[in-house]
């Protein structure tokens, strides 16, 4: 059984991720990455990684929050691992 969550092609959605896991995501794109943060845990939590993951061309991809990390670049691998099991 598959307990993905399905993605359709140009979706995009918030995401936070800590420990190997998604731990809170929403399609919100209406909120920035800050205000994302502030309702779901108040703070980024300690070793935590938040930005946004979309699907392109078939592929779920994960990019990294330029507010919370001063760049905007591909998830590090064990992130990408983390959307990728839960989001297809």
């Amino acid at each position: 059984m598959n307990d993905k969550i399905k993605m359709r092609d140009g979706d995009a959605i918030l995401i936070m991720v800590k420990d190997g896991k998604v731990i809170h995501f929403s399609p919100n794109m209406s909120l920035p990455h800050s205000e994302f943060v502030k309702r779901t845990t108040g703070k980024l939590p300690e070793g935590a990684w938040v930005g946004t993951a979309s699907k392109l061309d078939g592929e779920v991809a994960a990019i990294s929050s330029k507010h919370f990390f001063g760049y905007q670049l591909p998830a590090p691998h064990d992130v990408a691992d983390a959307v990728r099991k839960m989001f297809e």
